[in-house]
Parts: C-alpha cells; sequence; structure tokens
C-alpha cells in the first residue's frame, strides 16, 4: 500500500493533508497512510480531538502510554514519532525506552501502563483488582476509560501503520523486545 499525497487524496482527506502541509511544512507520512480512506483519516482526528479537549491525561502521560503501547505492538513508526514528541516535551531517553517496556518511575504513570497493556493482552477486559488498584491512587472511572480510550486510538493508528508500513519521517527509535 502506498500513503497519499496531496494529489492522490480524496475529497475527504485532501483538505486535512493541506491543513498539515501549511502548520507543518510536510504532510506526516502516517497522515498520508491513514488518509488512503479520508473518512479514516478524519474520524481519527475528531476521536483524537475530543479526547484532547477534556483530556485528563497531561501530554506526557499520553505519550508514555502511546510509547508503550507502540512498542507491545511493533510499530517502528509510532515508537519513533512517539520518542520525537515526548523529548520534546522534556523526557528523556531513558525515560522513552522505558516506556516502551511499559516502566514508569512514578506510580501513578506506572498503573496508567499497567491499565493499557492489561486491556491489550485481555481484548478491551482488565481484572477487579487492577480497577481497584486505578482507584486507590485517585483515578476516577472517567480517566480509566479515557486511559483505555487512549489505548485504543493508539492501537488504531499502530495498526494502519504496521498495514501501510510509511517511511519513518522521525529519527528512528528501535522497537525493544517487550518481557511483559
Amino acid at each position: 500500500m502506498k500513503p497519499v499525497s496531496l494529489e492522490t487524496a480524496d475529497d475527504l482527506a485532501t483538505p486535512i493533508l493541506k491543513e498539515f502541509q501549511e502548520r507543518y511544512g510536510i504532510v506526516p507520512n502516517f497522515y498520508g497512510a491513514l488518509g488512503i480512506d479520508g473518512a479514516s483519516l478524519k474520524g481519527y482526528l475528531a476521536f483524537e480531538a475530543a479526547i484532547e479537549e477534556r483530556c485528563l491525561l497531561s501530554e506526557q502521560q499520553r505519550e508514555l502510554i502511546s510509547l508503550a503501547v507502540a512498542n507491545r505492538n511493533g510499530c517502528h513508526y509510532c515508537v519513533s514519532g512517539h520518542t520525537f514528541s515526548a523529548r520534546k516535551l522534556g523526557m528523556s531517553k531513558e525515560e522513552c525506552r522505558a516506556a516502551q517496556v511499559g516502566e514508569a518511575s512514578d506510580a501513578l504513570d506506572q498503573a496508567m501502563l499497567d491499565l493499557a497493556l492489561d486491556v491489550m493482552k485481555h481484548n478491551g477486559a482488565c481484572s477487579p483488582e487492577q480497577k481497584d488498584r486505578c482507584r486507590a491512587l485517585g483515578m476516577s472511572d472517567a480517566l480509566i476509560v479515557q486511559i483505555v480510550s487512549w489505548t485504543g486510538i493508539n492501537n488504531f493508528s499502530n495498526w494502519i501503520n504496521n498495514l501501510v508500513q510509511p517511511k519513518i519521517d522521525f529519527p528512528k527509535v528501535e522497537l525493544i523486545p517487550n518481557p511483559k
């Protein structure tokens, strides 16, 4: 499969890709891959915007989850892209690499990563003990749902990248074999 360009995109994807071109000077290859179907691109961006509009997760927490999910899914593109974004937020290389294997130094962040990886492992389900642990750390039900939502949207982007295999347009970061 080949990512679309401004010249080959459908009528839904073209204005979105033009906006990326104007904003960033390029169309990131992921959006060209997702833009193969303009409806999927538009839906993805709407879901992402809705979560971010009322987000209970910090930008760093979103990157931690994104890195863990991408590494678990073997998405080289997303591990590279999210490491780039995390580093711009001030996260260290070590924090990014730890997140790839589901590890964080903060107890709340660790519980978020554990929840994200647990729902991936169990197709959306998690144990009552996992929910109790999250609540004991002060997570509301809304935050738990947002963690699962963020995990889901990242799974979707990983699957698109693993399907299309767009060229990585960030500094490449290697996947880490995941022991969990």
